[in-house]
């Protein structure tokens, strides 16, 4: 039952490609096979990239991000930021997956999508006044 439930959920998004993961002792890394043989890529390497990309984004501050690997859909992106006052989070969450993926695919070169799962943690002013002491 919990199986069909996952397969409804990830049927109505794009569709998450399954991707190999290894582990080793400096961490875990994407296996890519390209035509000049295997790349690796680790999951540092693809935190950078997202938190580069993000800076795009008005909305968000402060991201911290963890790429992680699970049997369900191998690589997801688990991103808990700060939310400027006045911005949608469901919209603010949409820009964050929509511009990842595409600075993912952009530097990776790989057609392939990559599950963002966005938390707020805070709402902040727009533009905070500075105290004058």
């Amino acid at each position: 039952m919990i199986k069909e439930l996952l397969r409804k959920i990830l049927r109505r998004g794009p569709k998450a490609v399954r991707l190999p993961t290894m582990r080793t002792s400096s961490g875990e890394f994407l296996l890519r096979k390209t035509d000049y043989g295997q790349v690796r890529v680790e999951f540092v390497t693809i935190e950078k990239i997202a938190k580069r990309a993000l800076q795009e984004v008005k909305a968000i501050h402060e991201p911290e991000i963890i790429v992680e690997s699970n049997p369900v859909t191998t690589l997801k992106i688990r991103l808990t930021a700060t939310l400027t006052a006045g911005y949608s989070a469901p919209r603010a969450s949409q820009e964050a997956d929509k511009i990842i993926n595409a600075a993912l695919k952009e530097s990776l070169g790989a057609k392939f999508y990559v599950p963002v799962e966005v938390r707020v943690q805070q709402i902040v002013p727009a533009n905070p006044k500075r105290r004058v002491r």
